[in-house]
């Protein structure tokens, strides 16, 4: 069953840029940072979402099945139209973006290298490789097996 409404290439392109944009911002300033959540709202609008897990947490799952459970119920009132999860791979170098909407749901995979310069104060910089990306289960907007 599919819940929500398609988005276009569009407003998933614009999604998937914000989500990427906010890692290698991350990455750059931090070196490394957690699994965080970009929202694609009903009225067009993209926002970063902070998640504050408050009661007991199920450590038997990863961060992002855990956000995929606090998104579901947004996604079936209609409040969101896409979300896109940002994870960190550092041992691979890699940031995965898991872009999911009514009508999209894909695991995109951009690897990266990182270059440091600077003595006194020093700077991060992060250089992309070639992107892939592999259709995934969406357990948000109830599409998947």
């Amino acid at each position: 069953m599919t819940t929500g409404r398609a988005i276009s290439q569009d407003q998933l392109d614009r999604l998937f840029t914000a989500a990427l944009e906010a890692a290698i911002g991350r990455i750059e300033k931090d070196g490394y940072f957690y699994p965080f959540v970009m929202e694609l709202r009903a009225n067009g609008a993209i926002q970063a979402v902070a998640v504050l897990e408050t009661g007991d947490t199920d450590n038997t799952r990863d961060p992002a099945a855990r956000l995929n459970d606090l998104l579901k119920p947004r996604a079936q009132n209609g409040t969101i139209l896409g979300a896109a999860i940002s994870i960190l791979h550092s041992s691979q170098s890699m940031v995965e973006v898991r872009l999911r909407a009514a009508n999209y749901s894909a695991d995109i995979q951009a690897p990266f290298v990182t270059r440091i310069t600077g003595v006194v104060k020093r700077k991060r910089r992060v250089e992309l490789g070639e992107f892939s990306q592999q259709p995934a289960r969406n357990d948000i907007f109830g599409m998947g097996g």
